[in-house]
């Protein structure tokens, strides 16, 4: 069962930011601790024709010239999700966040119990609480060419199963199970992002202390993939993090 806003919600969450990834990048530079990496928003994205509805999410490294995108650029069930050079006439670089909200209420409650229907279940939202994530921001990346929709493919892992580290990022059937369902958060118990810079949690994580998030080789074009978190000193590592933008590239 898909878990899905009311228009009237959606509008409402998206008079808060733009996009959750904007937000909270912009957040996270201004919050940065003198010394650590800032970085300055930007403004891109990949068609015209998906304009601001859209968000561009690149990586510290390699940088924001690499965003993601379907590879075959064909809304299928498991095509790859690859960083490509941006592109104004890319559509196969059009992303748009949908069920734009907080785990809890959406997902969970806020004793962290499941809701009714969720693709959560009650130990994942128990999870969750206890690693302070409730309270963060989740949607589902679907793949929107020239905002044409039909949003029902979303960044997960192969055939909507658990991310296995080392798995590479991929278009899955949206709402079907919480490999499609993404958290951000510039904090997790082991520490925090290096500044401007979040961390994008697959849902389908273990384990919610350590869990798996979107990871880049530092190189592109290249392949994405899910690994567990690497927490250095307090601090994550750039090729974790990562930034969303909208606009014009």
């Amino acid at each position: 069962m898909r878990i899905r806003f009311t228009k009237a919600g959606y509008a409402l969450a998206a008079g808060v930011a733009t996009t959750a990834l904007l937000g909270m990048s912009m957040a996270a530079a201004s919050a940065s601790p003198a010394g650590a990496k800032g970085h300055s928003p930007a403004i891109r994205m990949a068609t015209t024709a998906c304009g601001n509805k859209c968000v561009n999410v690149s990586f510290l490294t390699p940088g924001r010239q690499a965003i993601l995108g379907v590879q075959s650029g064909w809304a299928r069930p498991n095509a790859l999700v690859r960083l490509l050079q941006g592109s104004n006439g890319a559509s196969k670089e059009d992303f748009k966040e949908v069920d734009l909200s907080t785990v809890a209420p959406l997902y969970c409650t806020v004793t962290g119990q499941a809701q009714p229907g969720s693709v959560f279940t009650s130990s994942q939202c128990a999870l969750m609480k206890n690693a302070g994530l409730l309270g963060r921001t989740t949607f589902q990346l679907a793949f929107n060419p020239n905002n044409g929709g039909p949003l029902d493919l979303c960044l997960g892992a192969w055939n909507n199963y658990t991310p296995v580290v080392g798995g590479k990022t991929r278009i899955e059937p949206c709402g079907l199970s919480a490999a499609t369902v993404l958290i951000t958060t510039t904090t997790l118990p082991g520490g925090t992002t290096t500044g401007g810079g979040l961390w994008l949690i697959n849902g389908g994580s273990d384990n919610f202390s350590n869990p798996v998030v979107a990871t880049s080789n530092g190189t592109f074009p290249s392949q994405p993939y899910w690994s567990t978190v690497q927490i250095n000193g307090g601090r994550g590592i750039d090729t974790q993090e990562v930034r969303g933008t909208p606009g014009p590239f």
